[in-house]
């Protein structure tokens, strides 16, 4: 699989997935680069992701990416219906961008 359709994947289960509403501090970077590993995508994507999600996204949804690529769906879900679907759409946008930026870096 390439790297373009395991973003897809992501994106797509984000889309349905929606974002959380935890409080905390939220996962930490090597977290972040732990979870992504597992979607096979490389060590540099996966590092550049975990510094743009850091520094663009809430700390839910810096979250929800984490889950997602852990692939707990259920505590997603269970979270996410408390969202509606233009928030949603828009954490989808969000992770899109991040992804779109790393998905490529060496």
């Amino acid at each position: 699989m390439n790297q373009l359709a395991r973003i897809r994947i992501v994106l797509v289960s984000a889309i349905l997935a929606g974002s959380l509403d935890a409080g905390g501090s939220g996962p930490g970077e090597a977290e972040f680069v732990q979870a992504c590993l597992t979607t096979q995508a490389t060590k540099p994507a996966c590092e550049c992701g975990a510094r743009t999600a850091k520094g663009t996204l809430s700390t839910d949804h810096y979250r929800m990416m984490v889950l997602d690529m852990q692939g707990k769906r259920q505590e997603l879900e269970a979270m996410s219906e408390k969202m509606n679907f233009q928030q949603r759409a828009a954490f989808a946008q969000e992770q899109f961008e991040v992804l779109g930026k790393c998905a490529c870096a060496k």
